[in-house]
C-alpha cells in the first residue's frame, strides 16, 4: 500500500492530497464542503479522487484527518449535554471565570454560555491540597446519587475537575471507577487527564469541552473510519492535533477537544516543510481561505507553539471572549479576510471588509448559488486576476456579470466605477491583513521585513504579493498546490503526544530526583503510545520543557529543560532561563526568584518519511508555459493591462516570469505585480520578489 490520503475539511472548501510513497509524487484534489454533513462530502471526494487518479481504497495505506468540526460544535453550541462532577463550593467556577473583563469599556459584553448548565453541575464532598495530600476522599454513595440523577436528567456525557487534581488524581479516579461501574456506556473525562495543570478554571473549562464534544466526535470519526474500511480500506486512519502532530484514532476519540484546530496546523506544517526546501528558515505562514486568513510565525524551520488556545469566542477577534483550552497548539493569527469575507459601506460611509463571510453556500456572487452580497472572490474576479473558466480547474464556472452587479451595489454608494470599488476591496483586504500581521510579529519581538511570507490557501497566491509589499518582506513563496497545502501538511506531520504535568516550585528549592521522575512517566507514556502507532522507538525524539516565571507575575514562559537533571548546573539553567526572558521582553527583573509551574514533554516519531521530489535547474524558458493574456487591473498602473497568464504545470526550475504575471493552476492563482518578478526554485516553489531598478526579468 504506497500511497497516503490527506483530507482536510475546511468552512468553504473541502482539500484532498495523495502522496505516491514510493516516488514522492503528490496528486492533489479540492471539492465543496457539505456543510450540513461533512462526512458525507469528505467520503464522495475520496471516492472521486482516488477512482481518478485509478486507485481503490485497498491501496491506501494512511489516512489523514483534519476537520473544523470540533470548533464549529462549540461555536454552534450542539454538543452533547454535559454533566460535572467538582469539588463542593466550586460548581459555579464555568461562570465566575477568572473575573477578568475581555473588554472593560464594554457595559454590556457578554461571554459564551457555560457547556455544562447549572442544574447539571455537581459539588461534591472531597479534597486535596495543593501538594496533592488527600485531606478528604470520595464518598462513593455521593456520587452514585449524582449518577443517578445524571440519568434522570439524560446526561450524555460526564466531566470531572476536582481542586488540585494536577497534583494527585486518586479522587478523580475513584469517581471514575464508580461512573464505570453504574453506567460503563456513558464518555467520562477527567481533568487530570484532559489537562493536569494549574488554574482550575482553564482546566475545568477544557473538560467540559471534551466531554461537551466527545460523543458526537466519537460517532463522526468512527464513521468515517467504518465507511472507509467498508469500501475497502485496510490501512491506519489519523485525526491530526492541534499542535501539528497526528494521532491514532482511539486517543483522538478519548480526547477529541485536541482536534479544534487541526486543519490551520496541518498548513503551518506544511509551511515550515516547504520553507525549508527553499533553504528559508524564518516564514510567515500566510493561510487564506474562503473564510478567513491565518498566519503562523515559523522560526528556525519550526512553526511557533503556544501552551493554550481560546475557541468559540462571542467577539471573534477579542481575546477572553471564549472558551479557554489547556493544551499545545499550533500559535495562529486569524483574521477575518477570505475569499468570501462580505464587502459593506459602514455607518460612517466607509468601506469594510468582513470578518461575515458568505461561507460556500451561498458563496461569493460568482458562484451562482444564491448569493449577492459582494465579497472578496467577487472582486478579485472583476480585477481579471481570476479565470471565470478555470476556477477548480474548470469544474465550477464563475458568474462575472454577477460579481459585478454585486460590486456595483457598493460601488454607487461610494461614488466609484465597478473596477475602483473592486480595487479598493482588494487593497483594503491586503491592508487589514498586513496590519494585523506585523503587529502579530512585532509582538514576538520580531521584524516582519526580515520573514519570507510563505502563502498557501485558495486566495492565499492571488493577495500575498500586495500584503508582502505593505509588510516589506523581501520575498514571497508560494509552492506548488498552493491552494491544498493543509492536506499536504498532513502528509508531513509527525507522529507525535504531547504530556503536561503543573508541579509549581521555585527553581531555588527544585527536587530534581522527583521532578525526573515527572519527565520519565510521561516520557514512557509516549513511547508506548508511538510504538502502538507504528512508530520505530529508534524514530522517536524526545523534548522537555518547563513553563517559569519570576515570582509573582501572571504568565509563563517556556523554556527547554536538559535530558539529565541529575547534573543540572543551576546557574547555568537560571541564564538560560534570563536569556530567554530578555530574548522576548528586553527586560530584567532584579533580584526576583525564579518560579517553574508546569512541565511538560513531547514525544514525537516519523511513520515514514515524505520524500519531495527534485527537479533538476536550468529547463526551458518561461514562454513554454504561456497559455495567453488577458487584462487585469493593477493600482500600479491605475489602468487594465494585459498580462501574460501562465500554466503553473507547465513550469519547470530556473523559469524566470517578469511582473505583471499570473500563473494558474486548478486550485489557486498566484499573482505577480508590477515591479516584481518570479523564478522558479528545484522543487517548483515560485518565488516573488520585488525587481531591482532597472531589471528586465
Amino acid at each position: 500500500m504506497p500511497y497516503h490520503l490527506g483530507f482536510d475539511i475546511g468552512g468553504t472548501f473541502t482539500d484532498f492530497a495523495l502522496v505516491d510513497a514510493a516516488s514522492g509524487q503528490v496528486k492533489v484534489f479540492k471539492a465543496l464542503t457539505t456543510p450540513e454533513n461533512p462526512a458525507r462530502g469528505s467520503l464522495e471526494g475520496i471516492r472521486d479522487f482516488i477512482s481518478a487518479e485509478g486507485l481503490v481504497h485497498g491501496d491506501l495505506g494512511n489516512i489523514i484527518h483534519a476537520t473544523t468540526l470540533v470548533a464549529n460544535v462549540l461555536i454552534e453550541h450542539k454538543g452533547a449535554l454535559v454533566g460535572l462532577i467538582t469539588t463542593r463550593g466550586f460548581r459555579d467556577i464555568l461562570e465566575i471565570r477568572t473575573e477578568q473583563r475581555y473588554d472593560i469599556y464594554d457595559l454590556f459584553l457578554q461571554y459564551p454560555p457555560p457547556l455544562s448548565p447549572r442544574y447539571l453541575r455537581r459539588g461534591v464532598r472531597e479534597r486535596v491540597d495543593r501538594d496533592g495530600r488527600v485531606l478528604e476522599g470520595i464518598d462513593p454513595d455521593e456520587i452514585r446519587s449524582v449518577i443517578a440523577d445524571f440519568k434522570v436528567e439524560g446526561v450524555e456525557a460526564i466531566a470531572v475537575c476536582f481542586l488540585h487534581a494536577f497534583r494527585n488524581p486518586v479522587n478523580e479516579r475513584r469517581v471514575e471507577e464508580i461512573i464505570r461501574a453504574e453506567w460503563p456506556e456513558v464518555p467520562v473525562s477527567l481533568s487530570s487527564t484532559v489537562a493536569p495543570e494549574i488554574r482550575e478554571y482553564e482546566r475545568a473549562s477544557t473538560t467540559v469541552a471534551n466531554a461537551y464534544v466527545q460523543p458526537l466526535l466519537a460517532r463522526y470519526l468512527q464513521t468515517l473510519r467504518d465507511e472507509l474500511q467498508a469500501g475497502g480500506f485496510t490501512g491506519s486512519f489519523y485525526p491530526m492535533l492541534s499542535s501539528g502532530s497526528t494521532t491514532p484514532l482511539s486517543v483522538a476519540i478519548e480526547e477529541p477537544i485536541r482536534l479544534v484546530e487541526s486543519g490551520p496546523a496541518a498548513g503551518a506544517i506544511a509551511a515550515a516543510h516547504y520553507g525549508g526546501l527553499a533553504d528559508r528558515k524564518n516564514l510567515l505562514s500566510f493561510d487564506m481561505g474562503g473564510t478567513t486568513a491565518k498566519l503562523c510565525l515559523i522560526q528556525d524551520g519550526r512553526p511557533s507553539i503556544a501552551p493554550h488556545l481560546e475557541a468559540a469566542r462571542v467577539h471573534r477577534f477579542k481575546k477572553g471572549s471564549g472558551y479557554p483550552l489547556q493544551f499545545p497548539t499550533v500559535e495562529m493569527l486569524e483574521i477575518g479576510a477570505g475569499g468570501g469575507s462580505i464587502a459593506r459601506i459602514d455607518s460612517l460611509g466607509l468601506l469594510k471588509i468582513g470578518p461575515e463571510s458568505a461561507g460556500a453556500n451561498p458563496g461569493p456572487a460568482a458562484y451562482g448559488f444564491g448569493g449577492q452580497q459582494p465579497t472578496v472572490t467577487d472582486a478579485d474576479l472583476v480585477l481579471g486576476y481570476l479565470n471565470p473558466d478555470y476556477f477548480l480547474g474548470g469544474e465550477m464556472r464563475l458568474d462575472v456579470e454577477a460579481a459585478r452587479t454585486a460590486i456595483g451595489c457598493i460601488a454607487e454608494p461610494l461614488g466609484l466605477s465597478i473596477v475602483e470599488a473592486a480595487d479598493g476591496i482588494h487593497r483594503l483586504v491586503n491592508e487589514n491583513m498586513a496590519s494585523a500581521a506585523k503587529i502579530h510579529v512585532i509582538e514576538r519581538a520580531q521584524d516582519p521585513r526580515k520573514f519570507a511570507l510563505i502563502c498557501f490557501g485558495g486566495a492565499g497566491p492571488v493577495h500575498a504579493a500586495g500584503v508582502a509589499g505593505i509588510l516589506g518582506s523581501p520575498e514571497v513563496i508560494a509552492p506548488p498546490s498552493a491552494g491544498v497545502a493543509s492536506a499536504i501538511g498532513l502528509l508531513i506531520a509527525p507522529v507525535a503526544f504531547d504530556f503536561v504535568r503543573s508541579f509549581p516550585v521555585r527553581l531555588a528549592d527544585a527536587n530534581w530526583q522527583e521532578i525526573q521522575g515527572l519527565f520519565e512517566e510521561m516520557e514512557a507514556r509516549g513511547l508506548e503510545l508511538l510504538r502502538e502507532a507504528g512508530v520505530a522507538a529508534g524514530r522517536a525524539v524526545i523534548e522537555r520543557t518547563v513553563d517559569g516565571r519570576f515570582e509573582g507575575q501572571l504568565h509563563e514562559i517556556e523554556v527547554s529543560v536538559p535530558n539529565d537533571l541529575g547534573t543540572i548546573d543551576l546557574s547555568e539553567f537560571t541564564e538560560h532561563f534570563k536569556a530567554q526572558y530578555q530574548r522576548l521582553y528586553h527586560h530584567l527583573p532584579g533580584h526576583i526568584p525564579i518560579e517553574l509551574l508546569t512541565w511538560r514533554v513531547k514525544v514525537s516519531g516519523r511513520r515514514a518519511p515524505v520524500r519531495t521530489v527534485r527537479v533538476p535547474r536550468d529547463g526551458p524558458a518561461a514562454d513554454i508555459a504561456l497559455s495567453g493574456n488577458r487584462p487585469a487591473y493593477f493600482w500600479e498602473a491605475k489602468d487594465f493591462v494585459t498580462t501574460p497568464v501562465y500554466d503553473r504545470y507547465r513550469l519547470t526550475p530556473g523559469m524566470r516570469l517578469p511582473g505583471p504575471a499570473i500563473i494558474e493552476e486548478r486550485e489557486s492563482t498566484a499573482i505577480i505585480r508590477p515591479g516584481m518578478s518570479g523564478f522558479v526554485d528545484e522543487y517548483l516553489n515560485l518565488h516573488i520578489v520585488a525587481r531591482a531598478e532597472g531589471s528586465q526579468s
